[in-house]
């Protein structure tokens, strides 16, 4: 993995975790429309994973089951 991918992935996962945090801290009180520019963040940030490793979108980096073993419970597959 490249430096540049790890950075994308530590900013995500930072802003995750204050958006968790906030959230507790202020026991789900936040207002309607508090963390959209928090997920808007998250998901340009994806765009830059996803490109980054080679994904046409998001969604298709995130759905990928490349190297994911069949789950016998998962009755579509």
């Amino acid at each position: 993995m490249t430096r540049h991918k790890k950075e994308v992935i530590r900013k995500i996962r930072e802003i995750d975790k204050f958006i968790m945090v906030d959230s507790e801290l202020g026991c789900g009180s936040a207002p309607a429309g508090a963390y959209d520019s928090m997920y808007d963040e998250i998901y340009r940030l994806q765009e830059q994973l996803a490109e980054l490793s080679h994904y046409g979108s998001v969604e298709e980096m995130l759905y990928d089951n490349i190297g994911c073993k069949p789950d016998e419970n998962i009755p579509f597959i």
